[in-house]
């Protein structure tokens, strides 16, 4: 059949044009915090009053935690942030606690993740994060994830520069001498087009995946 096939198409009087090659290639979402790709402060001999420069408390003398995060993916993005609390053997971190090392996370548009309501005279106050929907609550030691940055997606080349500030209360307990504690912040972020952020969720808050990631999701 092959060879009748053949014959008969020798027989005809025929042309072809081929059209523009088709190819499909996936977008990329990729985030960095530049150059080095880690940035890590540290600071040593905390003691009561003590507070970095955009503190709300102390002498905010000491220096600010700051780093840029940028967006390098192709494809529009939502970032999203997840903060890491490691207390070491003896805390110094205490979730609640007005006490404890508190913490002030914000951006250069006046955007704040995490801040605390203690203050310089003692009483209730501790650090707290934005749920989703505007509800505040205190900033737990296992840590919180998926606080959007902004409900504008970023395009590449997208910067945001971020301060990390803190601040030990004037009436800091004896417990936490000689506690230690790590933040880790770690940037992620997933494509915006047919991912609809869910109408309550704001910069800075907390963003949730929808139940059954139908219609947002972070992955």
């Amino acid at each position: 059949m092959a060879a009748v096939t053949a014959g008969v198409t020798l027989a005809r009087m025929s042309a072809s044009e081929q059209g523009g090659a088709n190819s499909f290639t996936a977008g990329t979402i990729s985030v960095t915090t530049g150059s080095p790709a880690s940035v890590t402060c540290t600071t040593t001999g905390l003691l009561p009053g003590v507070s970095s420069a955009g503190a709300l408390i102390g002498n905010v003398t000491d220096s600010t935690c700051t780093f840029d995060v940028k967006y390098t993916g192709n494809v529009s993005a939502y970032l999203g942030m997840d903060i890491a609390v490691t207390d070491g053997s003896t805390s110094l971190f205490s979730s609640g606690s007005s006490t404890g090392l508190q913490l002030y996370l914000a951006d250069a548009s006046s955007t704040s993740y995490v801040t605390s309501n203690a203050s310089n005279t003692g009483g209730t106050g501790d650090t707290t994060y934005t749920k989703e929907g505007g509800a505040t609550a205190a900033l737990p030691t296992s840590g919180i994830s998926d606080l959007l940055v902004s409900r504008t997606a970023a395009t590449n080349g997208s910067t945001v520069n971020f301060s990390l500030d803190y601040a030990m209360p004037q009436d800091s307990a004896n417990t936490f001498q000689s506690g230690s504690v790590t933040i880790v912040l770690t940037f992620h972020a997933v494509q915006s087009r047919n991912n609809t952020l869910p109408a309550d969720c704001a910069a800075g808050q907390q963003c949730n995946a929808d139940g059954d990631g139908s219609t947002f999701a972070w992955s």
